[in-house]
């Protein structure tokens, strides 16, 4: 199943306050670094490539990617030891769709 990237939503800042219901910009770089480091760590848990296009451009991807951003913000002050079982169950999907 091909999935249209133009439909995705953007994993941008603006995302993530939304979803987080954040106003203000006084953590914009903080969430910043969160969705770069988000991006690299689920696109390294499933490929070699960190700029795999039908990975990227995935739905599952890119709502782990929040997931984890959002769960990295609201968590800040907490010795994390795991990673949300959503994020970890959209990985184990996204592994088996791009096996080859």
């Amino acid at each position: 199943m091909t999935e249209d990237s133009t439909n995705l939503p953007e994993i941008s800042v603006d995302t993530i306050k939304d979803a987080l219901r954040i106003d203000g910009n006084d953590d914009d770089t903080l969430i910043e670094g969160y969705i770069d480091t988000a991006k690299e760590y689920v696109a390294n848990a499933i490929t070699d490539e960190l700029n795999n296009e039908q990975l990227t451009n995935s739905r599952k991807y890119r709502l782990a990617v929040i997931i984890l951003v959002q769960f990295w913000y609201s968590n800040r002050a907490t010795d994390m030891k795991q990673t949300p079982y959503q994020v970890r169950s959209l990985i184990q999907q996204l592994r088996g769709e791009l096996w080859k």
